[in-house]
């Protein structure tokens, strides 16, 4: 029986889970190192280049935690070394991919910067605004936040598997990003399936998580003050680790008769 784009979508979901669930402490181990490197890093005070920085080495975290990831899947364990020692050979183009992606990001920045220097300078104040002045500020509010996805999306695609396929492909920088688009234009139902699957399941999670919490919180104040920031954390390591496991599964499946440079690895 041929699987359709639905259920093809459905598998990742499901193969994504399973993976996790083989050492989820270790991926979310993972998951948090990314987010101290990523997210917490580059926001400290006297730190702000790190934002740059970190943008230059994200394909070669996200193709290192992603090797991870088929190590387990293929051998049962991971040798973090060995894939660094992989790693090392596609060093190159995917820092270029990162600046890239850099000056991707700094173009965009650009384009939207008066129109972001218009929402500062009509935030709302202490002084509060009227009616009709906080429905225009939330209409160009939400124009911006339409104008930031568009132009995100493109990277989105560029980049969603252009670092494994030059991690395990060898594919040079330009064929990478060429066979990244090719590679979500053509499998956009799965890939819908999937993110709204789990994008929902995590919400149900998360009302249900909360829900419980809440209903502590009326009997106990201070065990929901303390229980909902760990619980937002924890979601957000779990959201992170299964989005590393969902990139390697679709990764998997829709290059599965792309030449890799080391199968046994």
């Amino acid at each position: 029986m041929t699987e359709t784009k639905s259920q093809r979508g459905m598998r990742w979901v499901k193969e994504s889970l399973a993976l996790f669930k083989t050492q989820p402490h270790i991926w979310m181990l993972c998951s948090l190192a990314y987010i101290v490197i990523f997210m917490v890093l580059p926001s400290l005070p006297l730190l702000g280049f790190l934002g740059m920085v970190s943008v230059v080495i994200w394909p070669v975290c996200m193709a290192w935690i992603v090797m991870l990831y088929r190590q387990v899947d293929m051998h049962g364990e991971m040798s973090p070394s060995a894939a660094w020692q992989q790693l090392k050979h596609n060093m190159k183009p995917l820092l270029l991919l990162g600046a890239s992606c850099l000056i991707y990001a700094v173009l965009a920045t650009y384009l939207l910067s008066s129109e972001l220097a218009y929402l500062i300078s009509h935030a709302p104040t202490k002084a509060g605004m009227s009616d009709s002045h906080m429905t225009k500020f939330l209409e160009n509010t939400l124009s911006f936040m339409v104008k930031v996805l568009l132009l995100l999306l493109p990277l989105f695609i560029a980049t969603w598997f252009s670092p494994m396929l030059i991690a395990l492909n060898g594919y040079p920088l330009v064929k990478a990003i060429k066979s990244s688009i090719a590679g979500m234009l053509q499998y956009t139902v799965p890939m819908g399936v999937s993110w709204l699957v789990m994008t929902l399941g995590m919400l149900v999670v998360m009302l249900g998580l909360g829900l419980v919490i809440g209903i502590l919180g009326v009997l106990i104040p201070m065990v929901s003050q303390l229980l909902m920031p760990l619980l937002v954390f924890i979601a957000l390591l779990v959201i992170n680790a299964l989005m590393f496991a969902f990139q390697y599964i679709s990764y998997k499946d829709v290059f599965r008769a792309a030449p890799q440079v080391n199968p046994s690895f």
